[in-house]
């Protein structure tokens, strides 16, 4: 009989490793190898590496039919499977919102400043025009879904903390804003991670950053996939008057 497959000790070794991937140390200590915070290259890196290749992830403007653009998003995740992409600038992408899952901010520390900072980040591409359409299958059609039924994720990337306790009433209390702007997920690897998808859930100490990766891809699992596009929403700018 096999041997059995140790969880736990998989999970750390993919925690280690993905600390590796940001440039921190697995163990974190005062060596001053530590004292550098995860760049958005790094977190692209190892956010490509850790999600299914359905998604696409990396620097984007989400734009809508209506002509909208909001302002670069440090980290976009994205429908790659089916989402036409209009126009790219090197490794920049503009992207139909209808296929945006998730809008990711990075920063250096977690602090209020910061996290109010993501959540305009965040209400740009929320506020933008999202179109649906029928979807053909094999035994016939399904209906055009409400966007509101795929809400779009506020994800906040960060290394340290700059509250003692992200469990304080402090960092509770700016962690909980309520919607339309409210973060969804959020990290700082060297003091803590939430998820509120179901609640408010903090990371076990000493496995943030690998809790955190699996909460997020459990966020993106229930959306689902994207909305189908209207393309002939985006195709009506090009039609001469008249046509």
């Amino acid at each position: 009989m096999a041997e059995p497959f140790d969880l736990a000790k998989a999970y750390t070794a993919k925690q280690d490793h993905m600390l590796t991937g940001l440039g921190l140390m697995p163990q974190f200590t005062d060596h001053p190898g530590t004292k550098g915070d995860a760049t958005e290259e790094r977190w692209i890196s190892v956010l490509r590496e850790f999600l299914p290749q359905r998604y696409g992830v990396g620097p984007i403007f989400a734009i809508d039919s209506l002509g909208h653009q909001s302002g670069q998003i440090d980290i976009g995740i994205f429908d790659r499977q089916y989402s036409p992409l209009f126009f790219e600038q090197g490794d920049v992408r503009f992207v139909p919102v209808e296929s945006v899952y998730a809008v990711c901010e990075v920063k250096p520390r977690m602090n209020k400043d910061d996290l109010d900072y993501a959540r305009d980040k965040v209400a740009g591409v929320r506020q933008l025009h999202r179109t649906s359409a029928e979807i053909r299958h094999a035994g016939g059609t399904y209906p055009p879904q409400d966007p509101e039924t795929k809400p779009i994720l506020g994800v906040f990337l960060s290394t340290n903390l700059d509250w003692g306790d992200i469990r304080g009433a402090a960092a509770v209390g700016s962690i909980t804003e309520a919607q339309p702007t409210a973060l969804d997920l959020g990290i700082a690897v060297r003091g803590g991670a939430f998820d509120r998808t179901d609640g408010l859930a903090y990371a076990p100490a000493g496995q943030e950053l690998i809790w955190f990766a699996t909460r997020l891809y459990r966020a993106l699992s229930r959306l689902g996939t994207a909305l189908a596009i209207d393309l002939d929403a985006y195709y009506l700018p090009l039609e001469s008057p008249g046509s």
